[in-house]
């Protein structure tokens, strides 16, 4: 029988690829959130040089699993001492950009977490936590650098599930508790609505006016608030005590972890379904408003609206938007994320907790385009033009004319502003 001269350290060093199967568990793929349209060009270019980055990261990580297979099947084709060591040199290759790539989707996650962070709405510094396992990905490659045996890649392989493990469930938590947060401001506004539509309400009946279906949806809006604001205590409830993680986020027990995560998600979930019928409701309340005072209009097909005037305006739909206005505040809500919007003069831009994007101190024009967006100017000196579906209302002292597709042009003034129209 012929004696192989292959050194003992290689032939246990192929056992390790049954073992390098692991690696193809380890994917760094967290869900997170949409990076939102930022002020700043140069942190678009940012983003976007990471994104490019990250690409550039996945296809090295996927040619290097390609070459540890191809190494692999040729050391099962021919058990030789130069196959066993391509073997070897290719998982340390593989085992190397997949740090690689693991790092790059974590300076991705520190860029997000900063900004929810300097949003205020974080529920722990994160960004510091995933700073920590860079540089424990960074050390890293000096262990994959001295391995030799199936050991010292088992204990690599080890650890990279270990961090990795830890920054799927803290980033989980990091995006819940920051959304759980969000939906404290929301509710608040939604609160304030309501008190303004009973204001509203009790105006109309003392002019007279029947508010039977205006009374019976206000309590139904109100029904599923109620239903929204038990939810959200439970969340919060739940990330009070945040079970599996200790008090700067990181991950203490899996197990409990995962169970707490679970349990937030359902409550979220909750919260958000009875948030979304609250809102359903809130749009059957101002389309009843509508039918109660002038200045609204509805458009369909390719009908016109042009405008001027002092006051606040509203448009929504499937529409082609051109304003322009002095020292005022304008908001654009994208709802199918296929808008098109260009600004001019001065502004402020904030992003909304709900993604609606505000320009205070707006003095000067946009141009909006979209097919499901809402549009509201609230300012002096208001000129606007409208080509679309959909509706708008007009609130203050001027002038419109609409001409529906189809139907007749009609010329009227703004609705007089009450507290809803300020809301």
């Amino acid at each position: 029988m012929k004696k192989s001269n292959t050194p003992k350290n290689a032939s246990v060093f192929a056992m390790f690829a049954t073992l390098m199967l692991l690696i193809g568990m380890f994917v760094p793929a967290v869900t997170y959130a949409e990076t939102p349209r930022d002020q700043y060009q140069v942190v678009l270019d940012k983003y976007q040089t990471n994104s490019d980055r990250l690409e550039d990261a996945r296809e090295s990580y996927q040619d290097s699993k390609d070459e540890f297979q191809d190494a692999r099947d040729s050391l099962n084709d021919d058990r030789t001492r130069d196959n066993i060591l391509a073997l070897k040199q290719a998982t340390k290759d593989h085992l190397n950009r997949t740090i690689d790539y693991a790092i790059k989707h974590l300076e991705i996650l520190v860029m997000r977490a900063q900004e929810a962070e300097d949003n205020g709405y974080a529920p722990f510094t994160a960004s510091e936590n995933f700073e920590e396992y860079i540089d424990n990905l960074e050390d890293l490659k000096d262990d994959v650098e001295s391995a030799e045996t199936r050991e010292d890649f088992q204990a690599i392989v080890k650890e990279l599930r270990d961090i990795w493990q830890h920054v799927h469930m803290e980033s989980r938590y990091f995006v819940m508790g920051t959304v759980n947060n969000r939906v404290d401001a929301f509710l608040e506004r939604s609160e304030s609505i309501a008190e303004r539509i009973q204001v509203e309400i009790d105006r109309l009946n003392a002019a007279g006016e029947d508010t039977t279906k205006l009374e019976r949806l206000l309590d139904k809006y109100n029904d599923a608030l109620d239903e929204a604001i038990a939810s959200h205590e439970n969340a919060n409830e739940l990330f009070g005590e945040h079970t599996g993680f200790d008090d700067v986020g990181q991950l203490t027990n899996a197990g409990e972890a995962n169970q707490f995560l679970r349990e937030a998600n359902l409550q979220i979930r909750e919260t958000n379904q009875a948030l979304r019928e609250a809102n359903s409701i809130l749009r059957e309340i101002f389309a009843e408003l509508k039918q109660h005072r002038p200045g609204s209009v509805d458009l369909r097909g390719t009908g016109t609206l042009t405008a001027s005037g002092n006051g606040k305006v509203t448009l929504s739909g499937d529409m082609a938007i051109e304003v322009s206005a002095k020292s005022g505040v304008l908001t654009i809500a994208d709802y199918d994320g296929d808008a098109e919007i260009e600004v001019t003069g001065n502004g402020t831009r904030t992003e909304m907790n709900d993604g609606t994007v505000k320009y205070s101190g707006f003095d000067g024009t946009a141009t909006i385009s979209g097919s499901s967006i809402t549009v509201t100017i609230n300012s002096d000196d208001i000129e606007l033009k409208a080509e679309g579906s959909g509706s708008a209302v007009l609130n203050g002292n001027g002038t419109y004319t609409a001409t529906p597709d189809g139907g007749q042009t009609v010329e009227s003034n703004w609705a007089p502003m009450t507290g809803v129209d300020e809301a």
